[in-house]
């Protein structure tokens, strides 16, 4: 199951997996919300040099994490392609000023403020990426649930999210028994024999199953879920929940330095800033 899914279903042994689920969904906020609020690099390049040293503290396998790393550096390097198509001097207006270093074609030219700009928002983009990765992969659907329900978010939606998690990998069972049994019968789905439009089409003829049986198997949850009187209290407790030690103690330090930058920021650079001056901070 771990070398299936990014998820993680069992608890891991490294120093950032070993923290409880608050810990981590709070270094998560924290980390999200700098990185989210703040153009300059400054800030951006230490959080994002953390987060790297978090990821590779859980050692993650490569080919768990593959096939979602291609997937997102592709989109988001297509995207900033396309952010310069659309405007190629997006920087320029972001900064307040302008050094064209050379031009390719028409109103096409290369500045360096438009790619240092570029630049920025890449940077932001892969840093809310990694924070997210080790995210996933240091927590449990049940640690989830636990550290939502001690940030006070309702009992209710931290079971769903919780019970949704685990279900994945019943789904992808499932959803791989019904398209074997379907082909046992003829449905083909080999890409060399048949068009992507017809095995999209045929692929109709595995949902339906499938999502009868999902709601089968939330049918059979719910009702056991009633047996046992879920619902009827205003506050529950939990098996999976973990006491703070000291490397939760250290870890929430460096949440309430992420948020105390977060508030300087927000106050002096977005709020306070004054008009028509630029969001990015520029060195030259």
């Amino acid at each position: 199951m771990e070398n299936s899914f990014v998820i993680s279903y069992l608890p891991g042994q490294h120093l950032i997996q070993k923290l409880n689920g608050t810990t981590k969904l709070l270094l998560l906020v924290s980390s999200l919300s700098l990185i989210m609020i703040s153009f300059d690099i400054r800030i951006l390049i230490p959080t994002f040099a953390l987060n790297i040293i978090f990821l590779i503290s859980v050692k993650p396998k490569w080919r768990q994490i593959r096939g979602i790393t291609y997937f997102i550096v592709f989109m988001n390097l297509f995207n900033i392609l396309l952010m310069y198509l659309v405007s190629p001097t997006i920087g320029v207006s972001e900064i307040g000023h302008s050094d064209v270093w050379f031009s390719i074609i028409g109103r096409y030219v290369v500045t360096p403020e438009t790619l240092f700009y570029l630049s920025v928002r890449l940077l932001k983009i892969f840093s809310m990426f990694i924070a997210s990765l080790w995210f996933v992969l240091s927590i449990t659907p049940s640690e989830l649930g636990v550290g939502l329900y001690r940030l006070h978010v309702p009992y209710k939606i931290c079971t769903v999210v919780s019970l949704g998690l685990r279900s994945i990998p019943d789904i992808s069972r499932n959803y791989r028994e019904i398209k074997n049994s379907l082909q046992m019968r003829g449905l083909e789905l080999d890409k060399k024999r048949v068009s992507v439009f017809k095995r999209l089409k045929q692929s109709v003829t595995i949902l339906i199953p499938l999502l009868l049986s999902t709601f089968e198997r939330v049918d059979v949850i719910a009702s056991a879920m009633d047996l046992r009187l879920y619902g009827i209290g205003k506050k529950r407790s939990y098996y999976s929940y973990k006491k703070p030690t000291r490397n939760d103690q250290f870890f929430r330090l460096i949440v309430i330095i992420q948020l105390i930058v977060f508030a300087v920021y927000l106050v002096v650079v977005v709020f306070l800033r004054p008009a028509g001056a630029g969001r990015v901070w520029y060195p030259w």
